[in-house]
């Protein structure tokens, strides 16, 4: 194998392995029903992207979570 051969090879095992981690990386489950802490809050791009905290951010792309009642709005 030439040097471009393996070059191509381990930047394809990089990129798969960057996938991986990003779609199965570690995740942070929310098990705290929204009554508890006094709102759920979600991106408004995301809305799987969840938390009670109201100064969070999105995990993806940085926006301010908002009250999930207000998503899709």
């Amino acid at each position: 194998m030439d040097l471009t051969q393996i070059t191509v090879t381990i930047a394809g095992a990089a990129l798969i392995a960057l996938n991986l981690w990003f779609f199965f990386g570690k995740k942070e489950a929310v098990h705290v029903s929204a009554k508890d802490k006094g709102g759920l809050y979600a991106c408004p791009m995301h809305p799987w992207i969840t938390s009670n905290d109201p100064t969070a951010d999105c995990s993806i792309c940085g926006m301010k979570l908002v009250r999930s009642d207000e998503v899709g709005k």
